[in-house]
């Protein structure tokens, strides 16, 4: 979970991974993602809500969801099939 300002507010790495990104690539990260976060909020009123952002890599897929002024960074498997599963269970969670 990120703020609008782009700072870590909590977050887990499961055990015995390896994170992808170093610290330095996690924080450019965050920062592109919560500007924008905070640019889009202009266009609510044009365009509506967002629902949820999926980025698909080759190695893995990151779906970020937003809630008031957190931003949910969620990364998952690019193998896993049933995405669209998992993301109709997060947003059932926020």
């Amino acid at each position: 979970v990120i703020n609008a300002y782009s700072r870590t507010l909590t977050g887990i790495v499961r055990p015995n991974v390896k994170p992808m990104l170093k610290s330095e690539q996690i924080k450019n990260e965050f920062f592109i993602i919560s500007t924008l976060l905070t640019l889009r909020r202009d266009t609510v009123s044009a365009i509506g809500k967002l629902d949820y952002v999926l980025l698909q890599h080759q190695k893995v897929s990151i779906v970020i969801f937003q809630k008031d002024d957190m931003a949910y960074y969620i990364s998952i498997n690019r193998t896993e099939k049933d995405i669209d599963k998992i993301i109709a269970s997060i947003k059932k969670i926020l």
